[in-house]
């Protein structure tokens, strides 16, 4: 074992007999406890048990047949591939909305819920972030566009509730919140719990990080200014990553006090 083509024979054998890796990684069992929990023939299970063996998969103990320590760890790993990949293609649709090169990783999306828009519920993803937003003690985050009713929604909760926000903006949407929602996007910033950074960088997305009694990130897609959908995960790895992105993105930003406009 270990040249190129065994190693493609190995990824080829676990991939064909993958259901009977599954049932031996349960526990050891006998060739006629698998042709009956399979519902396949003797010779299949003859023939799948000699492949195994060949690859080192499994090995045989008297009349028991068990995964080999190799054949645990690499079908372990064919698994936690098979999952993952399982939650990535569930956002395919939302990922192809995004710039290439943007910052997501696996850690986003598995086990993340997926909140799409729909012709007949455009704003769902943004009910979506709006009850996070009602529900959180603090919200970090960036987002590439101006949203009215998130304006009011800040308004309400940094003046007359208990949220503290970080939230960094493109610089000309900072200067859209100026012009446009002038008294109150100032009531916001000069609130002590209102932290605003604008970046020359281009936002491939809008991030929200909601904590307080519920953790949770979430990812909202754009397709040319409008919302597509969201991506959703209260997995401590896509609370990391989303932090981690935060971060990196309000340190290369620029801290902008009441007085900025």
């Amino acid at each position: 074992m270990g040249d190129e083509s065994d190693l493609h024979g190995t990824i080829r054998t676990v991939m064909k007999r993958a259901e009977m890796l599954d049932r031996l990684a349960r526990e050891p069992t006998s060739k006629r406890d698998l042709r009956d929990d399979l519902d396949v023939s003797r010779s299949t299970v003859y023939k799948a048990v000699r492949e195994l063996e060949e690859y080192e998969l499994v090995a045989q103990d008297g009349n028991e047949v068990r995964l080999s320590l190799f054949g645990e760890l690499v079908f372990e790993n064919y698994r936690s591939f098979v999952e993952t990949t399982d939650d990535v293609d569930r956002q395919q649709a939302l990922l192809s909305d995004l710039p290439a090169g943007a910052p997501v990783t696996t850690d986003l999306l598995v086990g993340a819920d997926c909140v799409r828009a729909e012709p007949f519920a455009p704003d769902r993803p943004l009910n979506y972030i709006e009850d996070r937003i009602r529900e959180a003690e603090y919200v970090g985050g960036f987002a590439p566009i101006a949203v009215r009713r998130y304006v009011e929604l800040f308004h309400e909760q940094l003046t007359d509730g208990g949220l503290t926000a970080e939230v960094v903006f493109e610089e000309s949407v900072v200067n859209h919140l100026w012009t446009d929602y002038g008294e109150r996007f100032r009531q916001s910033v000069e609130t002590d719990r209102y932290s605003l950074w604008t970046t020359d960088r281009s936002l491939p997305f809008g991030l929200v990080l909601a904590e307080g009694d519920r953790e949770e990130v979430v990812v909202v897609v754009y397709d040319e200014g409008k919302p597509v959908g969201a991506i959703a995960n209260d997995t401590p790895g896509a609370l990391d990553w989303g932090r981690a992105v935060f971060e990196q993105y309000k340190e290369e930003a620029t801290q902008v006090d009441g007085d900025a406009s």
